[in-house]
Order: structure tokens, then sequence, then C-alpha cells
């Protein structure tokens, strides 16, 4: 069997890995989008209620509404620091996603590099081979033509 051949169910191993490893990239970066959509949705709530109580502090309002303003913005910007951690590890999950796409592409590239060359000099040996053939049958053509 020739050595291209052979090596095919390895490229087709290979190529699989990578196509899982990008399935794997694609659907964390889907997640780590997720987790940033909240991110925003979290600071947007924090600046809008944080609006709401200096128009509420100029217009004047009771202790009790204050405190809870007031609570209510903390509890926000303690969620939006949880968030913003959370985006941390995401971003670190998802370089490593890449790294591990980025690396299971590169082996299935070489496979495929190296499978080329294989491919390149059996077509080589095979047109050797062919002029090779070619060149014998001319030199018995030629001595059997030749008077005796």
């Amino acid at each position: 069997m020739l050595k291209s051949k052979r090596l095919q169910p390895v490229i087709k191993i290979a190529k699989g890995r990578e196509e899982d490893a990008a399935r794997a990239l694609s659907d964390y970066r889907r997640v780590v989008d997720q987790h940033e959509a909240k991110l925003i949705e979290l600071r947007h709530y924090h600046d809008e209620y944080r609006l709401r109580l200096d128009e509420a502090g100029r217009n004047g309002m009771n202790i009790a509404q204050l405190n809870d303003y007031r609570n209510f913005i903390s509890r926000l910007a303690i969620a939006i620091q949880q968030q913003e951690a959370l985006m941390v590890e995401c971003q670190q999950q998802l370089n490593e996603k890449n790294r591990a796409w980025l690396l299971s592409r590169g082996r299935h590239q070489a496979l495929d590099k190296v499978a080329g060359r294989y491919e390149q000099q059996e077509h080589q040996e095979s047109e050797k081979r062919a002029q090779a053939e070619s060149d014998e049958r001319s030199q018995h053509m030629g001595r059997d033509k030749q008077p005796r």
C-alpha cells in the first residue's frame, strides 16, 4: 500500500479532532458573548439607577427610598464585579480552547503536507517507471527491427 494511502486514516482522525476543537471554540465563544452581554446589561442598569438616584435626590426623597436606591446600586456593583471576574475566567478558557484548536489545526495541516509530499514522490516514481518501461520497449523494438 502506498504511504500516502496509509496516512489517510491518521489524517481523517486529525481532521476530526480539529473540527471538534473548532466546534468547542465556537460554542464557548457564544457562552463568552452571553456573559459579556450580561455584564453590559448590569453596567447599563447600574448607570440608569445612579441617574435615577441623582434625579430623585434633586427632587427630594425620604431616607427609606434613598437607602433602597443605595442598597440596590451597591448590589448591582457587586454583581458587576462578580461578572467581571467571570469574564476574566471565561477569557482564559477561551484562550485555552483557541490554543487547542490552533494545535490540532497545525497537526492536521502538517499531516496533509506530509501526505502531499508522499503523493508527489509516488507520482514521480510512477513517472520514472513509466519512462523506464517506455525506454525498454523502444530498445526492444529497435533490436527486433535490426537485420541479422
